[in-house]
This record gives C-alpha cells, sequence and structure tokens, in this order.
C-alpha cells in the first residue's frame, strides 16, 4: 500500500487522528484537512488520491457541496473520477441516498475499522 495517497475530510479532531492512525497502519499517506472547502482547495492542488473520506456534516462547506465541486473541477479539468466516501455516524438509507445524489460513491458509518478503509485501497 505504499505510495498510496488519501484526503480525509473532517472538522473532529479525535476522528482525524484516528483516522490518521489507521491509515498509518495500512502504510497510507494521509492528507486531513478540517472542512469541505479546505478539501476542495486540497483536491484541485493535487487530484493524486486513491479516495476522499469525506465527513458529511462540517462548518464553512459540508460535504455534500464540497463534492459537488470535486465533481465539477473533474469534469472541468477532464480528470478521472475520484472515489469520494461519505463518512458519517448516521447510516440512514436517506443519508446514503443523498450522498450519492451529491455525487459519492458510498457512505461509510463510524466507527471505522481497518478493514473497511483497505478494501478501497
Amino acid at each position: 500500500m505504499e505510495g498510496k495517497k488519501v484526503l480525509v475530510v473532517d472538522d473532529e479532531p479525535f476522528a482525524q487522528n484516528l483516522l490518521k492512525m489507521l491509515y498509518g497502519v495500512l502504510k497510507v499517506e494521509c492528507i486531513v484537512v478540517a472542512n469541505g472547502k479546505e478539501a476542495l482547495e486540497e483536491y484541485q492542488k493535487s487530484a493524486n488520491f486513491v479516495h476522499i473520506l469525506m465527513d458529511i456534516h462540517m462548518p464553512i462547506m459540508d460535504g455534500y457541496d464540497s463534492t459537488k465541486q470535486i465533481r465539477l473541477h473533474e469534469k472541468a479539468k477532464g480528470l478521472p473520477r475520484c472515489k469520494i466516501l461519505g463518512l458519517s455516524g448516521d447510516g440512514d438509507p436517506k443519508t446514503k441516498a443523498a450522498c450519492i445524489s451529491a455525487g459519492m460513491d458510498d457512505l461509510l458509518v463510524k466507527p471505522l475499522k481497518k478493514e473497511q478503509l483497505q478494501q478501497f485501497l
């Protein structure tokens, strides 16, 4: 898994540290940002991510809007579609449908396990 890079977007420091630790165990470089606006800026700088793990509820710009903006950026630049995985404590089917509608590929429910992340690498 070495050499792979993921973007983690979450406003909670505890979740950020946990995800950095889980990806570290998998030997995957983990770039962490705290909101959707920062995620969009990071993706625009370097679209070279295996996937983006996107919390859906954050200040400044939520995961839904950030995903929509990333998809527009990919289309405008002719970039391949990056896998975006929504992240929430709510596993309701309506939440998953909202994630898919926004352009995410799936919804993962907190708390996450290493094996869940590993399957997307």
